[in-house]
């Protein structure tokens, strides 16, 4: 099946949300540390092998001021640039990849790197599934001197974006119809000052546009990694393709009543997004 609108819309919004944020509130952190030999990844291809840091997501958007965005690691003092032994970055994951050749016994792999105040992750999960029978680990929770982050798991802080409910209906003469697309986010933080600022910049962002980007346009790969990716600038370069308008955007914390279900070290909100784009749905 060729990617559809909703496959571009959801794309789209992933890749402002991260970059809103992010740009914004400063929501990420700048760390350096010890990255660890992951012996136990069974999905990992068999050439390759990785090297985990304490943290995920790593930022990739080299439009975001102030972010690092790695070029390369340190091993035993020396530095090796991407390409090098294979090297790659599993940005999703937190961690290295290398040729085999590379092997495991390296002690000493190091890098810098910055991480995500929030993780970002597409959902068709409830919200009780998500808030009542998920387990999560932590990102700042994390003993940064002794471990890797275990690949895949989901870690908070994070964002859960769900597309709940999209409609079109007649806008003009010849085809033309107004898509509304509704887009649910489930928002768990560590603390009440990290929820209440993740609900303030995003309802401070009524009424913004953002581009239509192509499905193609998400730019990690089969594993992870993402080369000179720069939102600012493929965004300006999309700009003339059928904007998105931010036509409301609502939100609320978890009701009191619920809270005992719980777990008490996070924190729950939600960000209603309804987003407008004008378009020919059968052209």
């Amino acid at each position: 099946m060729r990617p559809q609108f909703q496959h571009e819309l959801t794309t789209s919004f992933m890749l402002w949300a991260d970059n809103y944020i992010c740009q914004r509130a400063d929501a990420f952190s700048n760390f350096t540390t010890s990255f660890f030999a992951d012996h136990n990844d069974s999905r990992l291809d068999e050439n390759l092998i990785g090297y985990s840091s304490p943290h995920k997501q790593w930022v990739f958007d080299e439009s975001i001021d102030g972010v690092i965005v790695p070029s390369g690691v340190w091993n035993d003092g020396e530095f090796l640039e991407r390409g090098e032994f294979g090297l790659m970055f599993d940005f999703d994951n937190g961690r290295a990849l290398f040729d085999k050749s590379f092997g495991y016994e390296k002690t000493r792999v190091s890098g810098a790197y910055s991480v995500k105040d929030f993780n970002f992750y597409i959902t068709n999960q409830t919200e009780e599934q998500l808030i009542i029978e998920s387990k999560f680990d932590v990102n700042s929770r994390f003993r940064q001197d002794f471990s890797g982050i275990a690949p895949y798991s989901q870690v908070a802080p994070a964002i859960f974006v769900n597309p709940e409910m999209s409609q079109n209906t007649p806008y003009a003469f010849g085809g033309q119809d107004k898509t509304k697309t509704e887009i649910r986010a489930v928002v768990m933080s560590q603390n009440s000052y990290q929820l209440d600022g993740a609900l303030s910049v995003f309802a401070d962002s009524k009424h913004e546009v953002f581009s239509k980007l192509g499905f193609d346009d998400y730019p990690l790969n089969e594993v992870g990694d993402a080369i000179g990716f720069n939102y600012r600038e493929l965004s300006e370069l999309s700009k003339s393709q059928e904007p998105l308008f931010l036509e409301d955007v609502r939100v609320s914390k978890l009701s009191d009543r619920i809270t005992k279900k719980v777990d008490p070290s996070l924190f729950v909100g939600f960000i209603d997004f309804e987003i407008s784009n004008v378009r020919y749905p059968r052209s």
